[in-house]
This record gives C-alpha cells, structure tokens and sequence, in this order.
C-alpha cells in the first residue's frame, strides 16, 4: 500500500481528534499567510499585489520552515518579502496571531472531519500491512521477547536496551505490581522493569546485634580440656605478654618502610597511566640495534625528494578527540543556560576556523537526529568555498561528530543506570566517575578502554558492587560498538 497524505487529526484514547504534529504545523503555516495577506491589505496595497507577496512567502516556507517553532526564527526573511519594518511585522503577528490561529484550526478540523467520514475504505494486500498501518506500529531491529517476571518486554541483547510494554499490558502490569496509574505527584514516571525488581527483590536480612565478647555455648574450662588435653602436665602456668627473650627475636622492619596491611576504607584514588618509563626504558636497546651500517656498504644516498605539503586541517582533524568534542559541548550548553548571548558570540569569535566548523556543523548533526533533512552535500559545498577546509576535512568533522554524539549519549545512559543504584553505590560513583569518563574518551581504543576499566573495577572491594559496575561497563561498550562508525 502507497503511503497516503500526511495525518492532520488523530482519534485519542477518550474519542476527540486532536492535530498530529503535522496538522499542527500545518495550522500555523496557514495562519502566517493570512495574517501577512492582512497586514497587506491595511497598507492598501492592490490585492493582485498582495497575492503573489502571499505565494513568494508560501514558497519560501515550504521549502525552509519544517516545525512550529522554526517560523520566529524567519521573521527578518518575512519582512523583507512584505516590504515592512520587522518590529511592524513582529507587533502584528503578536496581536493578532492567536484569533487567527483559532479560526484556521477550526476550519481545518472541520474539514478533515468531513474527509474522514467520506473516505473510502483502506485496502490492503495482506493482514501484516493491515496491523501495521492501523496500529502504527513496528517490530525495532536486533531487539527480542524477553520474559522478565510478569512483564514481556522487548531487548536489545547486545547493548541491554529494554522497551517496556505499553497500553492495556502496561496497565495490567502496573495493577499486579500495585502501582498507581497516575503519577502526577511523581517527578519521574515508575518503570515497569524496576517496579518488578523491587517486588521480587528478597527481603533485607537483618543484621544481629554483634557483642564485642562472643556468646559461648560451653565453658571456657571445658573447651581448654577438649583442645589441649595433651598438653596440660599439672604445672603452673606461666603468662608472658610479647616474645620471650631467650628466643632473640629479629628486630621488626620500621612502619616506614612496611607495607601496610591495616583495612583502610575503600577510596578511588586519581588513576596515572604514564607510558614515560617504559618509552625511557627502551630507548637504549634501540640505539644499540640501529646501528648506522652506512660506512660499511657503499651506498649512494639520493637526496629526499620534495613531498607534497600536508593539509594543517586534516591533521587537526586527526587530533580532534571526544574529549575536546565534551568540552565544548559543556561551553556551549553553559552559554545556552545563562542565555548569554553577547559572551557566546564572543567566544565564537575567538575560534579558529577548524573549531567554528565544528561547531556549525555540530548543529546540523543535532537536526538530523531529529529527522529534520539536511543537505550535506550544499553544505559542504558553501562551506569549503568561504574557507579554507576541503570537503574531505568537513566530511571527516560530520562523521566524528556523529560518533561523539554517540559516547555523549552513553555517559548519560550510564548516569541514569548507576542511580538505581543503593546510596553506598552512588557514592563509589562519584568518586569513580572522573575515571570513568576518561575511560571512554580513549574510543574507538577499546583495548585502552577496557584496560582502564579493569583498573576500576579492581578497586571495587564489594563483590556486588563490582558485578553492577560491570555490567553497566559491558552494556555501554556494546552500544558504542554496534553505533561507532571506524
């Protein structure tokens, strides 16, 4: 079955149609129309006039405005088109911009009501298509049906994502796990998942009260006659506190110099891995296997012939890390919440060329990741023809973006995993994370990656601990493998 016209209304849960989100854009590209062909008409200009301003204005929406709240950012475009004063456009649209909206979405309803009643009826080449089409919904690749309790939830067995049941299932599982189905006081909804973990977790042991003197269950007397029978001769015992001096006993090594074996408490110290001395290490078997042989064998030495210059940008690409992808993420976000525009232009300013395209087309990356189309290859074109970077350093910028994106996305995952945790476990977190983080900065090293999670996970004394540790570790890097593009 072809795919049919874009959904305007959609029947809900209680039988009112409401706007899909494409209805609803479809609404507010209506109302800027007829609000500019207003604001037209109390200029007096000829309606012939107003028409054709109305269809350039139209064109230029259908082919750059894609979401509802993409239509402000245009304003400037907008009055050039109407050939009025921005802040004249601005001060229209905002009086009169709600009366209009709600009589173009009334008229709108009305008439996809009318559509759908005198719509004929669907056909389709088999019961599948059917389903899918009525139910909108898909099966997700590489994910599975999982029992888990009560609940049949879908999995990803490679990266551990889980899609919960939802609609009736949902329901039912939420009264057989006495959960309350509205969650309106809760700051986050309940899951499913660990709603079911909770209910079969086993309950708290509870721990004995402990006496310094340990309960005996026989007399101290009888215990010695049971163990040292052999040994008691009758005489008098003689108690002595530290060695007896006939033995002459080695003096003890000074604390200075001991390893100390006392129980510290558990604290993840700042991790080093200085390669310094093993490369220092090594430098002087080198110098004896390398040899200069060259006054032994007659050899004719050319001189090096002139090689082609390296494009500068190409190598900074290649040094580009997450790391440096993190950091100004968190510049860029800490602008974004102080809406500090004046100090991110600035800042903007100060970059070099490399690291403003960075930024540019970080932007572009984020839209596609919202299925908002982006032309790549205009792109690139534009971009390369104002500057200095080739299309190969820009290609290679996009696609190590893409990956970044994607361990930025894990370490939130992974934020999100480890609060589930006890409060003893989110505090060995906080101390780990540092660590943690830098483990993940070293992909696609995933050798170097697991190296130092290993080194982490050795300083987990408890072994319930370690077992969440890794098996958060093993989901993220399996995620990151399926994702990462080498």
């Amino acid at each position: 079955m072809s795919d049919g016209p874009k959904k305007v209304l959609e029947k809900k849960a209680h039988g009112e149609f409401e706007f899909t989100a494409y209805g609803e854009f479809l609404s507010y590209f209506h109302a800027h129309i007829d609000i500019f062909k207003k604001l037209l008409k109390t200029r007096k200009m000829d309606p012939a006039k107003v028409e054709e301003v109305a269809k350039q204005i139209k064109s230029y929406m259908t082919g750059n405005i894609k979401k509802t709240d993409q239509f402000f950012e245009h304003l400037p475009q907008f009055a050039t088109m109407l050939g009025v004063p921005q802040s004249e456009v601005s001060t229209y649209l905002n009086s009169n911009f709600i009366e209009v909206l709600n009589k173009v979405q009334e008229k709108l309803k009305v008439q996809e009501l009318d559509k759908l009643t005198n719509a004929p009826a669907p056909s389709f080449s088999s019961v599948a298509e059917e389903i899918v089409e009525r139910l909108q919904v898909t099966h997700p690749a590489d994910f599975v049906f999982v029992q888990k309790g009560i609940l049949t939830v879908l999995e990803n067995p490679l990266t551990g994502e889980i899609i919960e049941p939802k609609g009736l299932m949902a329901e039912s599982a939420k009264a057989a796990l006495a959960i309350p189905s509205s969650a309106e006081s809760e700051k986050e909804p309940v899951s499913l998942t660990d709603a079911l973990a909770v209910a079969n977790a086993p309950p708290v042991a509870v721990a004995k009260k402990q006496s310094l003197i340990p309960d005996r269950d026989k007399s101290i007397l009888l215990e010695i006659v049971e163990n040292f029978a052999e040994s008691l001769t009758g005489e008098v015992l003689e108690v002595r506190i530290g060695p007896d001096p006939k033995d002459n006993p080695l003096p003890e090594p000074t604390s200075k110099n001991a390893p100390s074996t006392s129980s510290e408490e558990y604290e993840i110290e700042d991790l080093e891995f200085d390669d310094s001395d093993s490369s220092a290490g090594g430098s002087n078997v080198s110098n004896t296997e390398d040899d200069d042989f060259s006054q032994d064998i007659d050899v004719d030495f050319e001189e090096p012939e002139l090689e082609t210059p390296i494009d500068p940008n190409l190598v900074r690409l290649e040094s580009f890390s997450v790391k440096e992808f993190m950091d100004l993420v968190q510049t860029i976000t800490g602008y974004q919440t102080k809406a500090d525009q004046v100090g991110y232009q600035n800042w903007l300013r100060g970059l070099s060329e490399f690291e403003k395209a960075v930024v540019s087309l970080r932007t572009q990356v984020l839209k596609e990741q919202k299925n908002e189309p982006v032309d790549w290859n205009s792109l690139f074109q534009m971009m390369s023809s104002k500057s200095d970077l080739s299309r190969e350093v820009l290609v290679g910028i996009v696609k190590k973006l893409k990956n970044f994106q994607i361990v930025k996305l894990t370490l939130d995952r992974m934020i999100q995993e480890f609060k589930k945790g006890s409060p003893e476990f989110m505090q060995m977190v906080k101390m780990a994370w540092p660590h943690i983080q830098k483990a993940f900065f070293e992909v696609p090293n995933y050798n170097q990656v697991q190296t130092t999670l290993k080194g982490i996970l050795s300083r987990v004394n408890d072994e319930n601990h370690k077992r969440d540790f890794s098996k958060i570790f093993t989901m993220a890097l399996n995620f990151i493998q399926s994702k990462f593009q080498v």
